[in-house]
């Protein structure tokens, strides 16, 4: 049986999808070598819906204070 982290891990919940998922290939400026997740969302709300419900919060629950996180949810722009 697949455990919360196990879901958030394999793909994201709420029907996002991985755009980025790696360590910095190059950093410039005042940028930070550190591991990034890029997830889209159809929109924002779906985003914040998910980051807000029950199976993000469970993950976050096991995870516990395992790593520091910086999460941030921006809007995108239209094309």
């Amino acid at each position: 049986m697949k455990t919360a982290v196990d879901m958030v891990i394999l793909r994201p919940i709420g029907g996002g999808r991985y755009l980025a998922r790696a360590g910095v290939a190059k950093t410039y400026e005042a940028g930070i070598n550190q591991r990034t997740v890029l997830v889209e969302f159809n929109c924002l709300a779906q985003a914040i819906a998910t980051y807000d419900g029950p199976g993000y919060q469970a993950a976050l629950a096991v995870l516990g204070n395992t790593a520091e996180r910086d999460v941030r949810i921006v809007e995108g722009v239209d094309e």
